[in-house]
């Protein structure tokens, strides 16, 4: 049994595989005092932040190759009860390249 993810013809799928391991070396913490939910893609590293107003939160990007680092939350507990499913989860779904549909990092 393969460990790696398959594409549609058996290939290995590379968006799935790298889906897993960011998945992998993610970061997350609650700043309980700045009532802020952090999420980190892999080991820290210098990034740019954009704020994200259709999902409310912030986004930091790499500024070379604007490759989504992580994001973070503020107002966590009022963004929690707006977002969270019936089952307490919540998704945040991201690119991995933040595109031209959003703001020039600032």
């Amino acid at each position: 049994m393969s460990t790696t993810p398959q594409g549609p013809g058996n290939e290995p799928s590379f968006v799935a595989e790298n889906a897993l391991r960011i998945a992998s070396e993610s970061i997350t913490h609650y700043d309980e005092a700045a009532d802020t939910y952090h999420c980190s893609y892999g080991p820290p590293s210098p990034a740019a932040t954009v704020h994200d107003a259709d999902r409310n939160l912030l986004v930091r990007i790499d500024p070379g190759t604007h490759q989504v680092l992580g994001f973070s939350i503020p107002n966590f507990k009022a963004w929690y009860a707006e977002h969270a499913d019936p089952d307490g989860s919540f998704d945040v779904e991201l690119p991995s390249i933040w595109g031209d549909e959003a703001a020039p990092p600032e």
